[in-house]
């Protein structure tokens, strides 16, 4: 579990970070890499029968959600109907267990993992957490976030990293136009 996301999103965190801009790293660029992706994350099952198809929605909907976080984190309304159409590819049901409600997938395979992500993110909707998850602001950064900060006003993954990047450019872009 990586620290600072709740359990819950953890899931969700760590495939929305499956690529990393900054060493131009990607999980989901093989379906080999995909698939120990998915070994790597507890589901064996999904990457003994992933397919290129599974690989092409996988990358679409990663695509689709970081633009969400996108959105969010610069003001912008988001427009979460290509999202949307993809959520329809990924059969949830309503699950009744231990005495709670909650979604499940409905599917096995990559669709039932991909199904894990998104009824995470309805639950996290539903309880307010999806919005302290954010994509980092930096631009040779964009790695996803969970934000713990009281008023949930954090935009760099890490104030020594990519916010200190981000305050040096600024104070020397200030030096240059006095």
């Amino acid at each position: 579990m990586v620290a600072g996301v709740p359990d819950q999103l953890w899931l969700v965190e760590s495939f929305l970070n499956s690529v990393d801009v900054e060493s131009d790293q990607d999980d989901l660029d093989s379906l080999a890499r995909f698939r120990r992706w998915l070994r790597h994350h507890g589901q064996p099952a999904a990457a003994a029968s992933a397919t290129g198809a599974d690989l092409v929605l996988a990358r679409e909907l990663r695509a689709g959600l970081r633009e969400q976080l996108y959105a969010h984190g610069h003001g912008i309304t988001p427009d979460w109907s290509a999202v949307d159409a993809l959520a329809a590819r990924v059969p949830l049901r309503t699950r009744f267990a231990g005495g709670e409600v909650g979604l499940a997938p409905a599917a096995a395979g990559v669709a039932g993992m991909l199904g894990e992500v998104l009824a995470s993110i309805a639950l996290a909707g539903r309880d307010g957490t999806w919005r302290r998850l954010k994509l980092c602001r930096e631009r040779t950064c964009q790695v996803v976030f969970y934000d713990r900060s009281k008023n949930a006003s954090r935009c760099w993954c890490s104030m020594a990293v990519c916010g200190n990047r981000n305050k040096t450019r600024a104070y020397r872009s200030r030096l240059r136009d006095v």
